[in-house]
């Protein structure tokens, strides 16, 4: 490929994650994957939500361990260090999803051309990534209160933070302020919403590398990462995560 063509193609990759395409629908955009997240009026249920989301951190951890497994970018060792980092806090999140009965959808994920090759590349399309990611799960804390599991909406809220550090971490790491917005952007109401906006990575097409890479496994992820992970917390669905306190009112109150 020219260089024009590829720099061409890049910039519709990136024009495509930036303004998704909700306004084609899901069986415009998602093929045959368009039924599994068909929820009608009622919002996405328990289990769309949960699949959903374990298919997205399994393509950040597919991300995160090729950029630095095959990739040729020259990080520096606190970058590696942070990515490392991201990669480990995203399997967690997935084994945590799992062991509460989600599936991924898909194990397999197409690439934008050179996103492991240019720092600009990965981080403008990482940045993206995980500001759809914080959206989504925003949206899944909404329709999991609403479905009266406020547990498990807290332990999705504590997801969105570490996805909100990630995020802040690839603008710094493009150049750009981390802490830029007083509040999270919610784009999306439920979940699925976010669907369109993903689809170019387990579809392919133009702009995109024409072989998926495939989720390399735990046991290659926690061996690659090593000592370099992130402290592990309790999930707010752990009875044992919050200690119970009783507030007795003051004396004349």
């Amino acid at each position: 490929m020219a260089k024009s063509e590829f720099n061409q193609a890049r910039r519709d990759v990136l024009k495509t994650l930036a303004a998704g395409a909700s306004a084609l629908g899901f069986s415009g955009v998602f093929g045959d994957y368009s039924q599994a997240f068909a929820q009608g009026s009622q919002g996405d249920d328990l289990k769309t939500i949960i699949d959903l989301a374990a298919t997205a951190e399994t393509f950040a951890c597919t991300h995160y361990y090729n950029v630095l497994k095959t990739g040729t970018i020259k990080f520096n060792a606190q970058q590696v260090n942070q990515i490392k980092a991201a990669l480990d806090s995203e399997l967690d999140h997935l084994q945590f999803l799992i062991a509460n009965g989600a599936k991924p959808l898909v194990t397999s994920f197409f690439f934008p051309f050179k996103i492991w090759a240019e720092l600009d590349t990965f981080v403008t399309v990482t940045e993206q990534g995980e500001a759809i990611f914080v959206g989504a799960y925003l949206a899944a804390i909404r329709r999991i209160v609403e479905l009266g599991n406020p547990l498990l909406a807290a332990t999705t809220a504590q997801v969105v933070g570490v996805e909100a550090q990630h995020l802040a971490l690839f603008r710094e790491m493009g150049g750009k302020l981390g802490n830029n917005v007083s509040l999270l952007e919610a784009p999306f109401f439920n979940t699925s919403d976010a669907v369109p906006s993903l689809t170019p990575f387990l579809k392919g097409g133009p702009g995109f590398e024409s072989t998926a890479a495939k989720y390399p496994g735990d046991g290659a992820i926690r061996t690659f990462v090593g000592s370099n992970g992130v402290t592990v917390l309790k999930p707010y669905t752990d009875p044992s995560a919050v200690k119970k306190t009783i507030v007795t009112p003051a004396a004349g109150s």
